[in-house]
């Protein structure tokens, strides 16, 4: 899991894309095995940046986005609502795929510190965020997300 998380974290092409898209792993639970259905949802929308035909583009992101949609509805937990908020801040606001974005980053403030990930991992899931983020209101927002339980 830990190679597929920091693989999904340097996509810089298509070649990388298809390496999320060809991942498998023996031996997981059904919770890692919905998380790794999330990445490559995630890499399925990614495609759209590296097809050239806007009817591609189009296909590829809706596909991605449904996967995503369905794994989240079946079973919500942070690294999915991050995938979906990654995506979400990512894309154009022409393809209408905003509307969570407040609601996810609320989710992250209740649910991110107490999630069973490693400390450097949800920190890095925030760095990227704040990386995409395109205004303060929501960089601020997300810096405000805990990324360990107090004491």
């Amino acid at each position: 899991m830990n190679s597929l998380r920091s693989d999904f974290q340097k996509i810089n092409s298509e070649d990388d894309i298809e390496k999320i898209l060809a991942y498998k792993e023996k031996g997981l639970d059904e919770n890692e095995l919905e998380i790794i259905n999330a990445y490559q949802a995630a890499g399925t929308c990614m495609m759209a940046n590296y097809v050239f035909s806007p009817k591609s583009k189009l296909k590829y992101f809706k596909e991605g986005k449904g996967e995503l949609e369905e794994l989240i509805l079946f079973n919500k937990n942070v690294e999915k609502v991050y995938l979906r908020l990654l995506i979400q801040l990512n894309i154009p606001k022409f393809l209408n795929y905003h509307k969570n974005i407040e609601s996810d980053i609320d989710y992250l403030q209740e649910y991110m510190a107490k999630a069973p990930l490693e400390l450097s991992f949800k920190k890095k899931m925030i760095e990227n965020l704040i990386s995409v983020a395109n205004n303060k209101d929501l960089k601020e927002a997300l810096l405000d997300i805990q990324v360990e339980e107090k004491c």
